[in-house]
């Protein structure tokens, strides 16, 4: 089975399992690295991965000091792997991983009134996963105007993040086909308080 390393904090150079590549596609070692140089500190904050596939993320934050990770998965397998490497890393206390697709994870969490400090998506490329899911957290928000927020999608998707107007801190940076978004504050209506 292939591994994925972790990059940084307590963890760093442990492996985590990785389905072959035909069953997904995962963020390398390289990008992984650059896009937590990206978010800075991750201690004590909250994290919501979607489309997880092996929680190599979620994984990456909790080691660098998150304090907790919710990780959303459609696929079973993924899912499954997902729980066998956070018992093999010893973080599966500090994690709920919901086995269902993004479109009823987002509602569900926000019915039960989560709130995440990050929220990250890799979802699969060209299939407009990130817009949707975009449109669904203006919808059903699970973050405030501090939350940042990553999208990582392909290069061919580049102007996918458009419709959704001017944040107050944007980031867009390109690793070969893997282009990298973050972005924190509304100018916009996609991160609402709540009442």
């Amino acid at each position: 089975m292939a591994t994925l390393r972790i990059t940084g904090g307590r963890l760093k150079g442990m492996s985590i399992r990785v389905l072959p590549g035909d069953v997904a596609r995962y963020t390398s070692s390289k990008v992984r690295q650059a896009l937590f140089n990206m978010i800075g500190s991750v201690d004590g904050l909250s994290v919501l991965d979607l489309f997880a596939g092996s929680g190599s993320f979620s994984i990456e934050a909790l080691s660098r000091g998150a304090a907790s990770a919710t990780l959303v998965e459609a696929n079973g397998k993924m899912a499954d792997l997902i729980g066998k490497n956070l018992a093999g890393t010893g973080l599966n206390k500090y994690c709920q991983v919901l086995h269902m697709d993004v479109r009823y994870a987002v509602p569900l969490l926000y019915g039960r009134k989560c709130m995440y400090d990050v929220i990250f998506m890799d979802p699969p490329y060209e299939m407009g996963y990130v817009t949707r899911t975009m449109t669904l957290l203006d919808k059903h928000p699970l973050g405030n105007s501090d939350t940042i927020t990553i999208a990582e999608y392909s290069r061919r998707e580049g102007d996918c993040l458009s419709l959704f107007g001017e944040f107050e801190d944007t980031r867009t940076r390109k690793y070969g086909d893997t282009m990298i978004s973050l972005f924190r504050g509304p100018t916009t209506p996609l991160f609402k308080e709540r009442p």
